[in-house]
């Protein structure tokens, strides 16, 4: 029983600890998309339902000793490909859909250790089910198992391999557990032998043996799950920033639940069952309160995740209820949960961004969790009905209207309304499923009503949702997640002045319009509105390097800087480091990196070894600058270490609000010291303290973590300052 405990342990343990590995490898060739890792976890999924519908098939038809021979062949497979072979990430230029390349450099690449892996927890189950140990009678509890080794790589990746190990040590170090995995596997084939009495078993119509209903149930519980942890996941990582850290949270909390639920003695709070209805009624809520931003950050993700937690304890305790009452389908089963994960993520992570331009796969969530809600017997009165729609009316549509800010009364109002008419709601199923459509339908309109503004265009594709819209006070904004990405004024005679970040009297600003560099060529990484093509000069053009197309199209459609700019501007499309590699050395004078991913800069731009392919693209008087506002991470620290490893001069300036400034916070590096003596001496830059940075790991291709860079400071701040009791 201990070794295939280990077994089921470990391979899940590895498992998902590639998952993080790889995904955190392709970053970088996808502009550090927020969809990367959902993507992946389609290809995880796809996988995963591949690797149980083979074993699924063979144990019914071949049955388990059979099974084991072929078992121990497909352990060895892997070894002619990765683990043995190294993997290479270079980015093709393919010009498939990201997902669509993901999926096709995945298989190329780790998809045959994945499938090996894939088939473990399913095996082992039926390994323990059919042998004469002594926990044959519960083999579910291995899968309580599977998913605590899951729940293990997750956490223990961000706070311990990422934090301590680069990429390259972490692959060395999978590839010796894969291979204490392989033997674990030849010992327990060894020891552990299965009953006699089911080397006969087959079944040639599995499907026969249990409901369409209640394959169906599994599918749709399966696919809830998957799409409410992909959808949380989406949000987090499109708000704040892409990385590792914040993938684990949603996926950890989904793999928990299912610890909870598949173990020996399953756990649920029954409170949850009995009031899942205001729980999804909350958790649809909580989708548009997050987009007024009148909470802070941190309640607002511990709110998301609370509501997560209760829903995806609720769709597992609904499967292990409805589990077959013979061992003898379990693999079937999994099957279909697994399937149901699959097109949860197809749903989410291919579908969904390219006919919506909202983050609706969070209320299509909450909709498949609804469908497996049970019916009550008792009918309700229509007059009740219609009151708790009325009030779900008065929740949605009209408290935004009414409350523009936060207060703690009509907080407590809405909340009570809401709680009050989804568990009305819940006592009559269809009324509750057609009210939940309804505000799917009416997301759109609901968003704007909650953000309070009116959308000239909204646009989502795989690297965010874009929107652009007029505010009161006379300026056009483009803004991608949380993060303005430029301003205009809407008056002809205005547009000319450049607005927000990039004004005269900014960092950026003062450094073009001082020339203190004496450019005569600028590079700027990532478009935005093009509010630096304002500084371009007939003698100075400026290149601007954008990954997305459509951000391309919005800023020559919706925005003047780019006509109007008094020099020479270039466009150029794709990854600004592939493009950067075609250009002749010593090119430019000036490079802003300005490139966001949600609340950050991608991770890939901003490490030693790409600033040292800026620095050789650079004159030998230039510098590289780099736009580091941020509401939760410090990049300082980051960039004076790589300062040093690279022998480079560091300042930063930060100016705050004033007339047609936003604040912002610009770092410079340079390699001219008689520059950089001028910018502190005259320009106001102020030198990048080199403190307490000895213990600070370099950022390099191979090596980035994010843990040490959090501005705790900032998010604990937001959160003391809220005044909880404002009346």
């Amino acid at each position: 029983m201990a070794i295939l405990i280990s077994i089921t342990f470990l391979s899940a343990f590895l498992l998902f600890q590639i998952e993080l590995i790889i995904a955190k490898l392709f970053l970088p060739s996808y502009g550090g998309s927020y969809l990367v890792w959902g993507a992946c976890i389609v290809f995880f999924q796809a996988v995963l339902l591949a690797g149980y519908c083979f074993a699924h098939m063979l144990l019914r038809h071949r049955g388990m000793r059979h099974y084991l021979k072929i078992h121990l062949w497909l352990l060895f497979i892997p070894f002619l490909f990765f683990p043995v072979r190294d993997i290479h990430f270079l980015h093709y230029g393919t010009s498939l859909p990201l997902v669509v390349d993901i999926f096709w450099r995945l298989t190329m690449t780790i998809g045959p250790v994945f499938f090996v892996l894939s088939t473990m927890s399913l095996v082992t189950q039926s390994w323990l089910a059919m042998s004469v140990l002594k926990g044959r009678d519960n083999p579910y509890g291995l899968y309580a198992v599977s998913n605590l080794g899951s729940f293990a790589a997750l956490f223990s990746y961000p706070f311990f391999f990422e934090q301590f190990l680069t990429n390259t040590e972490q692959l060395q170090i999978w590839r010796l557990l894969y291979a204490i995995l392989v033997l674990a596997n030849v010992i327990a084939c060894w020891r552990v032998k299965p009953d006699e009495s089911f080397k006969h078993v087959a079944d040639v119509s599995p499907f026969g043996w249990v409901a369409d209903k209640q394959i169906l149930r599994w599918l749709c519980l399966g696919a809830a799950g998957v799409v409410m942890f992909l959808s949380v996941t989406n949000i987090m990582t499109y708000e704040v920033a892409p990385v590792p850290l914040l993938w684990v949270v949603p996926l950890g909390i989904y793999l928990m639940a299912f610890v909870l639920n598949f173990k020996k003695n399953p756990w649920c709070p029954s409170w949850i069952i009995r009031f899942i209805g205001p729980i999804i009624g909350l958790q649809a809520l909580m989708y548009f309160l997050s987009q007024k931003h009148i909470l802070p950050v941190l309640m607002v993700i511990a709110l998301l995740c609370g509501f997560l937690f209760f829903i995806c304890m609720y769709t597992q305790n609904q499967l292990i209820l409805s589990k077959p009452a013979s061992e003898r389908q379990m693999t079937l089963f999994y099957v279909m949960i697994s399937l149901g994960g699959f097109l949860g993520g197809i749903l989410t992570s291919w579908i969904i961004p390219l006919i919506s331009n909202t983050l609706i796969e969070y209320l299509v969530g909450l909709f498949l969790v609804a469908l497996m809600m049970p019916s009550h017997l008792r009918k309700v009165p229509v007059w009740r009905l219609c009151v708790y729609v009325l009030m779900v009316v008065l929740a949605f549509f009209v408290w935004p209207h009414v409350f523009k800010d936060y207060h703690v009364l009509p907080f407590v109002l809405l909340w009570g309304m809401v709680w009050f008419a989804f568990w009305g709601l819940a006592k009559a199923r269809k009324f509750f499923i057609a009210v939940l459509v309804g505000i799917i339908i009416a997301t759109c309109w609901l968003e704007s009503i909650w953000q309070n503004v009116h959308f000239i265009i909204k646009k989502r594709n795989y690297y965010g949702i874009y929107e652009v819209y007029d505010s009161a006070n006379g300026v056009r904004a483009l803004v991608h997640g949380t993060t303005l990405h430029g301003a205009e004024f809407i008056d002809e005679e205005k547009r000319v002045i450049p607005l927000g970040y990039y004004s005269p009297t900014s960092a950026v600003g003062g450094l073009l319009t001082a020339d203190v560099f004496e450019a005569k060529r600028v590079g700027v990484v990532g478009l935005g509105t093009g509010t630096l093509s304002m500084y371009a000069k007939p003698s100075c053009p400026i290149d601007y390097y954008e990954l997305d197309g459509d951000v391309s199209d919005i800023a020559g459609k919706y925005f003047w800087y780019l006509a109007k700019a008094p020099g020479s501007v270039n466009i150029i499309l794709g990854d600004a480091r592939l493009s950067l590699e075609k250009m002749p050395d010593a090119w430019y004078d000036l490079l802003i990196i300005d490139a966001f991913s949600g609340d950050a800069i991608p991770i890939h731009l901003v490490n030693k070894d790409v600033i040292l392919e800026y620095e050789k693209k650079l004159a030998l008087q230039g510098a590289a600058v780099f736009h580091i506002t941020n509401r939760y991470l410090n990049l300082k620290p980051v960039l004076v270490k790589i300062a040093q490893d690279t022998g480079a001069f560091a300042a930063f300036k930060d100016v705050p609000d004033g007339g047609f400034n936003m604040r912002s916070i610009w770092c410079l590096l340079t390699w001219d010291g008689e520059r950089f003596f001028r910018l502190i001496s005259k320009e106001g830059w102020q030198p990048l303290d080199t403190e307490s940075i000895d213990k600070q790991r370099v950022w390099t291709d191979d090596y980035s973590t994010i843990l040490p860079i959090i501005n705790m400071d900032e998010l604990a701040v937001s959160l003391k300052t809220f005044k909880f009791l404002t009346w």
